[in-house]
C-alpha cells in the first residue's frame, strides 16, 4: 500500500477519533469529569443504529439524527441524577461514578442486544474514486460527517453566546457565577452535548466495525489516548491529536501488524505523559 493511500486512510480514521475525543474533552474541560462511560455511550449508539436499520428497516440517515438525540437524553439523565450531586466533591468521586455508570451501561446493553457482534452489511457499501484512490464510501461518509460536526461544535463554542458561557465556566467558574451564568445549566448542556457526540460516533462506526456491548471499551480507551496527547481540556488539541494518532495507527498497522499499530497509540501517550504531561495544547488540571 503506497504512502499516500496510508495517509488518507489514517486521516479518515482520525476524523472519527476526533469526534469521540472532542466530546470527551468537552466534558472534562467544563466539568473536570473523566467520563469512563463515554465509550459505552458510543457502543449504545452503534447498537441502536443496528436496531434502527436492520430491526425497524429505517434508512441509515434516520439513525444519524435520532441516535445522538437519544444518547444526549441518556447523558443528561446521568448528569442530573448522578454526576450533578458529585460536582463539588473530589475528582475521584465522579471518576468512580462514571466507572459504575459504564458497568451499568455495558450490562444493560448485553441484556438488550446480547453479547454477540452485530453489523450493517450493505450499508454505505462500495467505494468512491478520490484523488486517484478507491476510498470506502462508509469511511468517507463517516469522516465527512464526523469532521463537520466536530467543527460545528467548535464554532458553537467560539461564536455563540451559550458557547462563550461554556468557555467561561471552563476557564473561571467563580467569575461565571458573578456574571449571572447558571453553572448547572451549562454543565447539563455540556454533558448532553458530549453524550450526543459519542452517540454520533457510534452511528458512524456501525457500518464499518462490528458492534457489541464491549465496543465502547475498545474505542473509548483510544479517545482517552487522544485527549492525553492533545491536552486534556483542549478542543483544538484533541482534533490535532486525533488526526495524528489515526495516521500513526494506520502506518503502524501496515508496517508491524494491527496489534502493534494500536499499541503505538499508547506508546505515544506514555511518552507525552513523561515529557509533557499537559499534552500538546493542554490546559492542565485545576485542583
Amino acid at each position: 500500500m503506497p504512502v499516500f493511500e496510508l495517509l488518507i486512510a489514517g486521516i479518515l480514521l482520525g476524523g472519527l477519533y476526533a469526534l469521540m475525543a472532542c466530546g470527551l474533552n468537552l466534558v472534562f474541560g467544563v466539568m473536570r469529569i473523566i467520563n469512563f462511560a463515554h465509550g459505552d455511550l458510543l457502543a449504545v449508539g452503534a447498537l441502536t443504529t443496528v436496531s434502527i436499520v436492520t430491526g425497524l428497516h429505517l434508512p441509515f440517515y434516520v439513525a444519524i439524527v435520532v441516535v445522538p438525540l437519544l444518547t444526549a437524553a441518556l447523558g443528561l439523565a446521568m448528569q442530573v441524577l448522578v454526576l450533578r450531586r458529585l460536582a463539588d466533591g473530589p475528582m475521584i468521586m465522579s471518576l468512580l461514578a462514571t466507572f459504575a455508570l459504564s458497568t451499568i451501561l455495558v450490562n444493560l446493553s448485553i441484556l438488550i442486544w446480547g453479547g454477540g457482534y452485530r453489523g450493517l452489511p450493505g450499508v454505505l457499501g462500495g467505494s468512491v474514486h478520490l484523488l486517484g484512490l478507491d476510498v470506502a464510501l462508509s469511511r468517507l461518509v463517516s469522516f465527512l460527517v464526523a469532521m463537520a460536526v466536530t467543527l460545528l461544535v467548535w464554532w458553537f463554542l467560539q461564536s455563540t453566546r451559550f458557547g462563550r458561557a461554556i468557555r467561561s465556566v471552563s476557564q473561571a467558574p467563580e467569575l461565571a457565577v458573578i456574571n449571572g451564568i447558571s453553572i448547572d445549566a451549562v454543565r447539563n448542556v455540556t454533558f448532553a452535548l458530549g453524550a450526543a457526540m459519542a452517540g454520533l460516533a457510534g452511528v458512524l462506526l456501525a457500518p464499518t466495525f462490528a458492534s457489541d456491548p464491549q465496543l465502547g471499551a475498545r474505542f473509548g480507551i483510544k479517545a482517552f489516548a487522544v485527549i492525553i496527547v492533545g491536552g486534556m481540556g483542549s478542543y483544538p488539541g484533541a482534533m490535532a491529536a486525533a488526526l495524528l494518532l489515526g495516521v500513526l495507527e494506520v502506518f503502524g498497522g501496515y508496517w508491524f501488524g494491527q496489534v502493534i499499530g494500536s499499541a503505538m497509540l499508547f506508546l505515544v501517550m506514555l511518552v507525552v505523559l513523561l515529557v509533557r504531561p499537559r499534552g500538546l495544547l493542554g490546559m492542565g488540571v485545576r485542583a
